[in-house]
């Protein structure tokens, strides 16, 4: 396991930790490697840990009524898991899956309470990040239902080209067909289709889970026009 001093991708709240503060993080944290779809928490299993994503791409997600799983975010690296569960029960009230193979820190769920009551700064900065979650929460909630399923998909092309790649232009999603309906609230048909009209008008390249942009501003257009 690399050593918390040195980690480059330490958050912003671990940065605000004294050297003792560091130690009992240390001493209360373990990395564990993950392949893609091996499960990485599992929703209605007793929380032990707070996970942070260190390294590959993973996906959070909730059965609904009927028993269907309901993506709700992908995340990438320099992000917590289970920080709700922490804070308010001590049951998963989701799934992450790995996507892609990822390196994950475990923290003992005691000794991260006891950091955040140790120093302000620490909370403060899980405070900002769980603030800043719930934004970007309500930005996709209202998008997803005020939007076309050729808006919706657009959004999630832009996603993983801007934020998970860089702003490259080539790149790869590693969902189905049926993981992206269950992102964007629709049928993997609808997807299959809306992925067709992108590419029929030349906005995009698709090679099964390759993707291809060809017009970033037809794309970003579609995206804010719905």
């Amino acid at each position: 396991m690399q050593n918390c001093k040195t980690c480059i991708i330490r958050s912003k709240a671990v940065n605000t930790l004294n050297p003792k503060e560091l130690r009992i993080l240390m001493e209360s944290c373990a990395e564990t490697t993950y392949n893609p779809r091996e499960s990485i928490i599992k929703e209605g299993m007793l929380s032990s840990h707070i996970a942070y994503l260190k390294s590959g791409l993973a996906m959070v997600s909730k059965k609904g009524v009927k028993g269907i799983d309901q993506i709700l975010k992908i995340v990438k690296p320099g992000n917590y898991l289970g920080l709700q569960t922490i804070l308010f029960e001590k049951i998963n009230h989701f799934s992450v899956t790995a996507l892609e193979k990822s390196v994950v820190c475990f923290i003992d769920n005691m000794s991260f309470k006891e950091l955040i009551n140790r120093n302000n700064q620490f909370a403060n900065e899980l405070l900002v990040f769980l603030c800043r979650e719930e934004l970007t929460y309500f930005d996709r909630f209202v998008n997803i239902h005020q939007k076309q399923i050729n808006g919706r998909i657009a959004d999630i092309i832009l996603f993983f080209s801007e934020e998970i790649n860089c702003n490259s232009l080539s790149f790869s999603i590693p969902l189905s067909r049926g993981d992206l309906a269950a992102l964007v609230c629709t049928t993997r048909e609808s997807v299959t289709r809306a992925i067709k009209d992108l590419s029929d008008i030349k906005t995009i390249h698709v090679n099964g889970k390759n993707f291809e942009i060809l017009d970033l501003e037809r794309l970003k257009k579609l995206s804010q026009s719905g």
